[in-house]
């Protein structure tokens, strides 16, 4: 996973992106990286970039991140899903799946079915 160190770093319009805002001090940030790890390497046509929210807080307010880990993914610079908290890797792989092997007009529509939130997914004990 590719760090960005600063702004003019992150650029996301050309293909898909999948962009974790995290924080040093956040253990569900740290629980999480595995699962990523796995995705990134399942999907090599994402390409998968790391933010730390304290480095670049303009972007975190830029992109409204109020709680990390905080995933978005961007299609072409779109901002097409949005994964808030901490997720089981089988929602997730799901979206890239969906997203890898689609065509604009399936993302399009993969990006109107809504966001996972923290809401949305199973409660996953951490300890």
């Amino acid at each position: 996973m590719l760090s960005v160190i600063n702004e003019s770093d992150f650029k996301v319009n050309n293909g898909i992106y999948a962009v974790k805002f995290w924080a040093t001090w956040c253990q569900p940030c740290k629980v999480l990286n595995p699962t990523l790890e796995k995705l990134e390497s399942e999907f090599t046509d994402i390409k998968f970039l790391s933010i730390d929210v304290d480095q670049i807080p303009t972007l975190a307010q830029e992109y409204k991140i109020k709680t990390v880990p905080t995933i978005l993914v961007f299609d072409n610079g779109k901002e097409i899903n949005r994964i808030v908290g901490l997720s089981l890797i089988e929602p997730m792989r799901k979206i890239f799946r969906d997203l890898s092997s689609s065509s604009n007009e399936t993302r399009n529509k993969i990006s109107q079915i809504g966001n996972l939130t923290e809401h949305d997914q199973p409660k996953v004990a951490v300890g």
